[in-house]
């Protein structure tokens, strides 16, 4: 643990060892694919229009569109050093997976008919350079961490449920593969967090609660949104549930957050955190509630 407040420089250049480590793990385990390894169009050709429901839909293209996204890579905040170059290495080697899933997503729709590819590519070109980067991202090491994390927890959620959703065969292969992959992310960024509560657990305290507070779905800001998150929280895929009980909660407790006696001033943020989870409990009994009724 580094005593007092420390600078992001100092903190990449002592979380150089593990993330060194998990690159290395990383590039061991991964699996290097072709999405035309998956999705054959000529499946689909006799098909006349989409099987897919309106929830499947709308579940893969937000998902498409969070996987075009592009994540920061913090080269304009650290300048050169070997371990800047090391995490360089690892976010080229992230995007370079995000868009094989993107491109992998975006063949099964077009090749179920389930979208307007034009309309579909024009939403994509708007995300590729106009961003949906949340406000917890940007040149913060601490916060990108933990909401990269929290991101992929919430994007593998919802591809299980999606595959589930669409009820075909190769939507569930293709999103099996994907959060495969994305499992080997969350093995990373989860390692890199644990690794930075244990150098500055005090700073770290504040950018999980600040994170967690102001978390919003993947895809918020995208074109249909509303519309997308309303069909599939409604259906199950992802809703306010599932996102405490399944990425929050989970991920809080591989942290140890509520188990620490090393946050120092951090332990303010921590009970805010607590507050903020005890809320988001009654939200979800109470959503669940007005379910029941209306089933």
């Amino acid at each position: 643990m580094v005593s007092g407040a420390v600078s992001q420089l100092v903190l990449l250049r002592e979380l150089e060892p593990v993330i060194g480590a998990n690159l290395h793990r990383h590039l061991a385990a991964a699996t290097t694919w072709d999405p035309a390894e998956y999705v054959d169009p000529e499946r689909y050709w006799r098909q006349r229009r989409s099987t897919l429901t309106e929830t499947a839909k709308a579940a893969l293209v937000t998902a498409l569109l969070t996987h075009s996204s592009t994540a920061l890579d913090h080269r304009e905040v650290y300048g050169t050093s070997t371990a800047r170059n090391t995490w360089s290495r690892w976010m080229c080697e992230w995007n370079g997976e995000k868009k094989r899933h993107a491109e992998a997503i975006h063949r099964y729709l077009v090749a179920t008919q389930s979208v307007d590819p034009v309309a579909l590519d024009r939403a994509r070109f708007q995300c590729m350079t106009v961003g949906i980067e949340s406000a917890m991202e940007g040149q913060h090491l601490l916060r990108s961490i933990v909401h990269a994390t929290v991101d992929v927890m919430a994007t593998m959620v919802s591809h299980r449920n999606t595959a589930a959703e669409c009820n075909d065969q190769v939507a569930t292969k293709l999103l099996g593969r994907i959060v495969a992959d994305q499992q080997l992310h969350l093995d990373f960024l989860r390692d890199a967090a644990s690794a930075a509560l244990d150098i500055a657990p005090t700073q770290m305290a504040k950018a999980i609660t600040e994170v967690i507070l102001n978390f919003r779905m993947p895809g918020t800001g995208m074109p249909g949104f509303e519309r997308s998150a309303m069909l599939v929280s409604r259906n199950g895929i992802y809703d306010l549930r599932r996102h405490l009980d399944e990425v929050l909660l989970p991920i809080l407790r591989h942290w140890r957050i509520f188990d620490r006696v090393d946050l120092d001033r951090g332990a303010g943020s921590r009970a805010i955190l607590s507050d903020f989870l005890d809320d988001l409990e009654n939200q979800a009994e109470v959503i669940e509630a007005q379910k029941l009724r209306a089933s």
